[in-house]
Formats: C-alpha cells, sequence, structure tokens
C-alpha cells in the first residue's frame, strides 16, 4: 500500500538562505583548479575569479574587499612561480607560429588573452618570417598544391581568400601559394 504524500503547500515553508561568502581560501581555490587544466595569464585568471565571485554572490559588480582578495590570490600564485605571464606568452607565441599564423594574428591573439604589450613585443620580436609562415599554413590546411584535387584557378582564389582572412597580406599569400605550386 502507497503511504499518502504530503498535500504540497502545507508545513513550513523552506527559507532559502542567502549567497555564500566569497573567502580567501574559496578565491585561491577557484584559481588553482582553473590553473591546473589550462596554461593563464593573470588577466584570464582574473576575470574568472571575478565571474565566479559575481555568480557566488549574485551581484553584478564587485566590490572592493572582493577585489582585494581576488588580487591577494592572484598574488599568492604569483610568488609560488605558478602563475607567470612572461611563460604563458612564450608558450602561446610558440603554438601560434607553429600553426603558421602571421605575426599580427600572434600579437592580436596574446592580446585577448590579456597580455601587455612589452611583453608581446619582447615575446614575439621581429623575427617572424611570414613567407615562411604562409608556407606552414598552406601545408597544415591542404591548400595550393597540398589539395587533393590539385591547385585550380579557382581553388587558387579560395586559397588566397583562406590567407587573407588568416591574416596574411595579398603580396604574401600570393607568393607563398606560388612558390608552393612550383616548388
Amino acid at each position: 500500500m502507497r503511504s499518502p504524500r504530503k498535500p504540497a503547500g502545507r508545513g513550513k515553508p523552506r527559507e532559502r538562505p542567502g549567497p555564500r561568502p566569497v573567502t580567501a581560501s574559496y578565491l585561491r581555490n577557484a584559481a588553482m583548479h582553473y590553473i591546473s587544466g589550462r596554461s593563464a595569464s593573470t588577466a584570464m585568471v582574473r576575470q574568472t575569479l571575478e565571474r565566479r565571485a559575481k555568480r557566488r554572490l549574485c551581484v553584478t559588480s564587485l566590490d572592493e574587499p572582493i577585489r582585494a582578495l581576488i588580487d591577494g590570490a592572484i598574488a599568492t600564485l604569483q610568488q609560488a612561480g605558478l602563475l607567470d605571464d612572461a611563460r604563458f606568452a612564450e608558450g602561446r607565441a610558440a603554438t601560434l607560429t607553429r600553426r603558421g599564423l602571421p605575426r599580427r594574428r600572434i600579437t592580436a591573439g596574446l592580446r585577448l588573452k590579456g597580455l601587455d604589450s612589452a611583453t608581446i613585443e619582447h615575446v614575439v620580436g621581429s623575427d617572424i618570417d611570414e613567407l615562411a609562415q604562409a608556407r606552414r599554413y598552406i601545408q597544415r590546411k591542404r591548400l595550393g598544391r597540398w589539395r587533393r584535387d590539385g591547385m585550380t584557378p579557382e581553388t587558387r582564389r579560395k586559397d588566397l581568400g583562406a590567407l587573407c582572412r588568416a591574416g596574411f597580406s595579398l603580396t604574401i599569400a600570393g607568393r607563398a601559394l606560388d612558390e608552393s605550386d612550383t616548388d
């Protein structure tokens, strides 16, 4: 036999607890969890901690004491050597260089990660050969002579568009496609 159900609405209404507090240990643990899965810049960690604190407190802007706690958590990670913008920038720039992206796309990608101009200039420098990068991109994306069906005037036009969308100038893109065709 079934037990009778309690009718809805009877009994003492359940009180909802307020938002849980944001503490230094909560922020430190959240930051450690975030950087344990990926390499990150200081700006990325700050943005993540601010978002989590706002969600936990159910607010749209943070007070100064909470911002101070976030700064403290970030400073702790930097002192421990777990958060280093220069090391992050070097690794990210190396990854983007291996992908065959042009210099301006690499600098834009690093800027999006919240790195400052001095760090970007130090890491990227001016020694990136745009033509070699374009060749690498063509090979990686199987454009030009690496196309399965070969290069036709129509596919060359499409490949030029792909290279320009990737950030290469039209002259560099054309030279790289023509060189890859004659190699």
